[in-house]
Formats: C-alpha cells, sequence, structure tokens
C-alpha cells in the first residue's frame, strides 16, 4: 500500500452553457483536491511494534509527501502519531511522539518548513480498529494529517 499520489485539478474554468466561467466551482475543485492530498492516514507509511525508525519504504511515501507539500506552499498539515495498544499507555504516548518527529524531521531535512508542521502524539488512545490482531494492531500503528485550517 504506496502513498498514492492523487491528481491535483487543474485550474481551467470552465464555460457554462450560459458561457459564464465559473471560478467558484473550479476554486471549489481544487481545494477538495488539494484536501485529498492532505487527509487522512499516510497509507504505506508503518512502523514495527515498539518501533519509531523510518524505513526506506517508508522514506519513499515521505518523499511523495514532500513533492506535494512543495507544490502547495500554503498547506500547513497537523500529523498525529499513534500507536497500538502494546506495552503501557505512557510508554506508547512517548512512542507516537518519537513517530511523529521521525516523519516532522524527515519533511525538514527535504526542505519543509517546520513552521507548516504541526505533531501530536496520541497514543493508543485513538485505535481505528480492534488491536486484538497482527493486522489489527499494525494498522494502529500510524501517522495521520488533516490540513490546518486558518
Amino acid at each position: 500500500m504506496g502513498w498514492v499520489l492523487l491528481c491535483t485539478m487543474l485550474s481551467v474554468g470552465c464555460a457554462s452553457s450560459t458561457g459564464i466561467r465559473s471560478d467558484q466551482n473550479t476554486d471549489e475543485s481544487n481545494d477538495a483536491a488539494v484536501e485529498a492530498l492532505f487527509e487522512g492516514k499516510i497509507d504505506g507509511l508503518e512502523f514495527g511494534s515498539g518501533d519509531h525508525n523510518l524505513t526506506n519504504a517508508s522514506r519513499k511515501v515521505l518523499a511523495t509527501l514532500v513533492e506535494n507539500l512543495k507544490a502547495h506552499p500554503e498547506v500547513i498539515v497537523a500529523l498525529g502519531g499513534h500507536t497500538d495498544n502494546r506495552g503501557s499507555a505512557a510508554a506508547n504516548l512517548e512512542l507516537s511522539k518519537r513517530r511523529v518527529m521521525a516523519v516532522v524531521k524527515y519533511l525538514v531535512v527535504n526542505g519543509i518548513d517546520g513552521r507548516r508542521l504541526q505533531p501530536y502524539g496520541y497514543g493508543e488512545s485513538r485505535p481505528i480498529v480492534s488491536n486484538a490482531t497482527p493486522d489489527g494492531r499494525q494498522m494502529n500503528r500510524r501517522i495521520e494529517m488533516s490540513i490546518v485550517k486558518p
């Protein structure tokens, strides 16, 4: 599951049947395309149990994110680190912070202004699936992002 680069829509202002250009619809389409790039779980970015180090595969995923952030310098993102429920809640909170900071470090080293990144660690407090299986635990070890609205 690699980071899927979604197509960004071009701002071309199509003529309607009345011949009036609809910039509002184009702006809304562009906003939706940008939102699709920067909302939700970062697919393909995975962590081993108890680990915060980035794998080569994760670096490739983040390289695409760097490209997208450079293409949209107006975007500020919140990044949330999450863990499974193995270990203590306190240890998982700390691990989630280390994971999100590993992502932030990669982005900054690769040219993204750190002021555009708002990291948060949530530990095990926000699972997206049950932690009862290895697959479920892997899914809960994740980084999510969302656009910070002014």
